[in-house]
């Protein structure tokens, strides 16, 4: 094994996360032709949670960009059920 890790440690890893983001919006069942999607937006929004950590730190953040962060933030969510419930519209 090398200092890092092997590759097989990181899939699990990155499956395990992808798996506790799933349970957390209710998308266990979601058909799995949707699952990589899930994946890849999950991936970006990662990226942007780093942004919006470094801007809670900072202390030059506007509050009038936090609460835009924020009010994002919820749209996001709401996507995430809005996902689910389509998928169990079209399973019926």
């Amino acid at each position: 094994m090398g200092i890092f890790g092997n590759a097989e440690d990181k899939d699990a890893k990155k499956e395990a996360k992808l798996n506790a983001v799933m349970a957390k919006y209710g998308l266990e069942n979601l058909s799995p032709e949707y699952r990589e999607k899930v994946k890849d937006i999950n991936a970006e929004l990662v990226g942007t949670g780093l942004m919006e950590a470094g801007m809670k730190l900072s202390l030059s953040a506007r509050t009038e960009d936090q609460l835009q962060v924020q009010y994002l933030k919820t749209l996001v969510e709401q996507n995430w059920m809005i996902i689910r419930l389509l998928d169990e519209i079209k399973n019926k």
